[in-house]
């Protein structure tokens, strides 16, 4: 797989989990983040088993790379993604993926000292460039709002940590054994999460269940499209450019994620993108050419 591909199927796994947190945050704030976080894992855990099971894409798995994958499905897919679901219902999906910027320089200073990858001046110049599009929308939000809210703001980064330390988890057991296959790893992952949801509330399934069953066919057939969209389709895409790539390069572009998000929203709301929005895609732009030339 060249660069180019595995950074195109970055830029996938991130449109498909930003348009799918739009569904994400109207039943965060409707039942809860951890229903919600519930409802899109195990859902996608059932996708990746069919997937699994009709790819026949299966290794021999070893009990250290085991450890590690349950627990980055613990640490990201659970505990991350309920605090940011938190956020996503207070601040929308597009300031609280904004926060997604800020793993690059964790995951470039982890790539740095375990996987002994290095980052050239385009590269660097590259995740600068990213970096900037947070403050571009944090401005304007405040601008907008007149608060910064960073209550939520931390809820957010607390998520976004823990799922940059669940991609660490994920690419260190690649690294131990390389033969491993995407559909797999998200099953054992999905599992760590589901294990994580059993431990914080083990009556909490029953709950959800009922909640699901007693919504409208339409309503039903919105979260099974999310989470196939914002979990199954976003980690199969995720995965397979994590287990090739420069971690930090590829994390940067998780900026694509408000932009895409905040121009939906324009469409949604019928109002022109403002300076703001094309400062931000501006920066993107150009930190994404310098990305795949480096």
């Amino acid at each position: 797989m060249n660069s180019l591909e595995v950074y195109a199927f970055g830029i996938g796994a991130n449109l498909a989990f930003s348009t799918a947190s739009m569904v994400f945050t109207l039943y965060a704030k409707r039942f809860s983040s951890m229903w919600i976080n519930q409802v899109k894992v195990f859902i996608a855990f059932l996708a990746f088993v069919i997937a699994m099971l009709y790819s026949q894409q299966m290794v021999s798995v070893g009990t250290y790379p085991l450890l590690l994958l349950l627990l980055s499905g613990l640490s990201g897919l659970c505990i991350g993604d309920i605090f940011l679901f938190r956020a996503f219902a207070t601040l929308g999906a597009g300031r609280s993926l904004v926060l997604y910027s800020f793993q690059p320089l964790m995951l470039g200073i982890y790539g740095y000292f375990f996987l002994n990858q290095l980052f050239s001046l385009n590269q660097t110049l590259s995740v600068i460039c990213m970096i900037i599009c947070i403050f571009i929308f944090m401005l304007e939000r405040n601008r907008s709002t007149g608060s910064w809210d960073m209550k939520s703001f931390m809820w957010a980064f607390l998520g976004i940590t823990l799922d940059a330390f669940g991609v660490m988890l994920t690419r260190s057991a690649y690294e131990a054994d390389p033969t491993l296959e995407t559909f797999q790893v998200n099953v054992i992952r999905c599992l760590g999460a589901l294990i994580g949801f059993l431990l914080i509330s083990p009556k909490s399934y029953i709950t959800v269940f009922k909640d699901v069953i007693s919504l409208r066919k339409r309503e039903q057939s919105l979260l099974v499209a999310s989470a196939v969209c914002g979990c199954f389709l976003s980690l199969t895409l995720y995965l397979a450019a994590l287990k090739y790539a420069h971690v930090g390069t590829l994390t940067s572009i998780a900026i694509t994620g408000p932009v895409w998000v905040s121009m939906l929203e324009c469409i949604y709301h019928k109002r022109a993108p403002n300076v703001f929005l094309l400062g931000a895609f501006a920066f993107f732009l150009t930190g994404f050419y310098l990305m795949i030339t480096g």
